[in-house]
């Protein structure tokens, strides 16, 4: 029997590529738009499925003997969400609740002080010695008063806005919650058949597709855990120099730390600064000096010496790129940009220096 072996003329393929194009495009568009709305869920429920991936596969493989998948899912969704979730919303909405109360108070205190510079003014919150000598000051010049003035009402406002959005939001949180639970499953559960799928329509050869996704694991290891294990090790430090000092609920405080200390910059100093301040003005010197000293050089420090370690090296990636990653991503993506932001500028990197290596081998050829 003879095998009819017509050619396929090209424009037989054209003329069926492009409707196929167009509908993909088409699809891919709608995609996108019903999706918009759950991508950071699902981008956290990754992040947070990675984490805890290692687990899963010691509990799924080593106590289960490879059985169970469901069971091996689900308890580790359950981690996620009793362990990780839960707690960053609790205090998430403590540190909301306290803004707005903050903000009550410096409205109270702005209010008071409007038109008449007493000690009821938001500089009554100095020592006392310090408001005796500050005070001749802004009374005799008034644009201190007003620059003051102004920059209590624009901190004041916007802690309540921040913190009121939170409050209000809180449907849409327990929504943004229930995707998490949900995809974090089926992550757990099916994560490495989505890769192998990413994998294969990845537009690369194959040994770079491999040294790709080699770099991505490494990289989103050294900042996931060196992001997280360094936050972590500053709010437990954080919390025992608040126990020692006799402040008031040392975990809430350790804890709220803990999610600040993910913060560049920001960090646990927006918490012991303040706490030293208030232990100067209630006259606890020594306590005030302790907790500013250990803040300082503990806390602080830990953040400068643990985090570039894990990220850096661990990645083998310079410090300033992982910098520029992390401040660009938080300032572009929010919180989750912490984690993605130097993710995505490292496999760009990565990418540059392919096409770099190629180039120089297409040179030295010619």
């Amino acid at each position: 029997m003879e095998i009819d072996q017509r050619r396929i003329s090209p424009s037989k393929i054209k003329g069926g590529f492009i409707p196929f194009l167009v509908v993909f495009i088409f699809l891919a568009v709608l995609s996108y738009i019903i999706s918009f709305n759950l991508l950071r869920p699902l981008a956290w429920s990754a992040l947070l499925s990675f984490l805890v991936y290692p687990i899963h596969q010691g509990i799924y493989h080593k106590l289960l003997r490879g059985r169970w998948s469901n069971v091996a899912a689900f308890i580790m969704t359950v981690f996620i969400i009793v362990l990780i979730v839960l707690p960053t919303v609790m205090v998430g909405f403590v540190m909301a609740r306290e803004g707005v109360r903050l903000y009550s108070i410096i409205a109270d205190y702005l209010k008071a002080s409007e038109g008449t510079w007493t000690a009821q003014a938001p500089v009554a919150f100095l020592p006392e010695g310090l408001w005796e000598w500050a005070k001749p000051l802004f009374e005799q010049f008034s644009f201190l008063r007003n620059i003051l003035s102004q920059s209590g009402q624009w901190v004041a406002s916007s802690i309540a806005s921040i913190s009121r959005g939170f409050l209000g939001n809180a449907i849409r949180i327990v929504l943004q919650l229930i995707v998490i639970a949900v995809a974090s499953f089926f992550l757990i559960r099916d994560g490495h058949l989505i890769l192998d799928y990413v994998k294969d329509i990845t537009p690369l050869p194959r040994d770079e597709k491999d040294a790709f996704y080699r770099q991505a694991k490494r990289i989103l290891q050294a900042v996931l855990y060196g992001i997280t294990l360094t936050a972590i090790i500053q709010g437990i430090l954080g919390g025992i120099g608040w126990w020692y000092v006799g402040l008031p609920t040392p975990l809430v405080f350790g804890a709220i730390m803990t999610v600040l200390a993910m913060f560049p910059i920001i960090g646990t100093p927006l918490i012991w600064v303040p706490g030293s301040f208030y232990l100067l003005y209630t006259g606890q010197w020594k306590s005030a000096i302790v907790l500013f000293i250990w803040g300082l050089l503990v806390v602080s420090l830990i953040d400068n010496v643990i985090r570039p370690i894990f990220i850096s090296e661990g990645s083998n990636i310079h410090l300033l790129i992982v910098f520029v990653g992390v401040l660009g991503g938080l300032t572009a993506w929010g919180f989750i940009g912490l984690f993605l932001g130097p993710l995505v500028i490292t496999l760009f990197v990565f990418m540059l220096d392919n096409y770099r290596k190629e180039w120089k081998i297409h040179l030295s050829s010619d």
